[in-house]
């Protein structure tokens, strides 16, 4: 993704799923809403609009979604970038789709926002979340031009995303109003029942079956999870 136009680069989305939740208490991703875990949620609303979805890191998944390729963190880096940089490594060509687990409210029309807001240009697009300087690092997209970048995080061991806003190219553009709950994470019980309650979205009951970590199908070819 340069500054210009973007061409044909590809379209790729990566869900990252390395957490520990422990504020949540349990395993985030495969929290159950509506019959399905949010884990599948995001995969559903990411399929149409991306060349493959992968997934970043060594949490449980749903065995709906065992077909998926799955990145090993990047060893010596911890937290999402761990998983970004994974996922740029693999293809630097490619524009990536960056996605926490824990966004329930994400749907088509933010993901499409993104999408349009990436093509404009820029190494990365950061979503801004209010007037503020704050935005959102995990429901962004970055090109593989953010490696150097990343890369520098990475051995500087400060490895707060929110830096990248410093760089210049990256950029933040203000998220539509009618688009915000979408970059709604939760982290908590008490965030969790706030957002059920504002919302009025279906119950979360307890996490579903997953598929154990062991052997697992990692960037096209099986692989326990990597070890440094």
């Amino acid at each position: 993704m340069t500054q210009g136009t973007i061409g044909p680069a590809p379209l790729l989305a990566c869900v990252l799923i390395g957490g520990k939740s422990s504020r949540m208490g349990q395993p985030k991703h495969l929290l159950n809403q509506a019959g399905s875990s949010w884990l599948e949620r995001i995969v559903r609303t990411l399929s149409p609009f991306v060349d493959e979805v992968f997934l970043a890191g060594n949490g449980q998944i749903p065995e709906a979604l065992t077909r998926l390729n799955r990145l090993a963190d990047v060893c010596g880096v911890q937290g999402p970038l761990a998983g970004i940089l994974a996922a740029l490594r693999l293809r630097p060509d490619a524009l990536w789709l960056v996605f926490a687990c824990d966004l329930p409210a994400v749907h088509a029309e933010a993901v499409q926002w993104l999408i349009a807001e990436a093509r404009l240009g820029g190494l990365a697009i950061l979503p801004c979340l209010d007037s503020g300087r704050r935005v959102e690092p995990l429901f962004a997209a970055y090109s593989g031009e953010c490696l150097p970048h990343l890369g520098k995080l990475a051995a500087s061991g400060n490895w707060r995303l929110n830096q990248m806003r410093q760089v210049e190219g990256v950029r933040t553009p203000q998220i539509p109003a009618q688009f915000r709950q979408a970059w709604n994470n939760i982290n908590t019980p008490a965030q969790l029942q706030r957002y059920l309650d504002e919302s009025g979205a279906s119950p979360v009951s307890a996490p579903i079956l997953a598929h154990k970590p062991g052997e697992t199908s990692i960037a096209g070819f099986t692989s326990s999870p990597e070890t440094c």
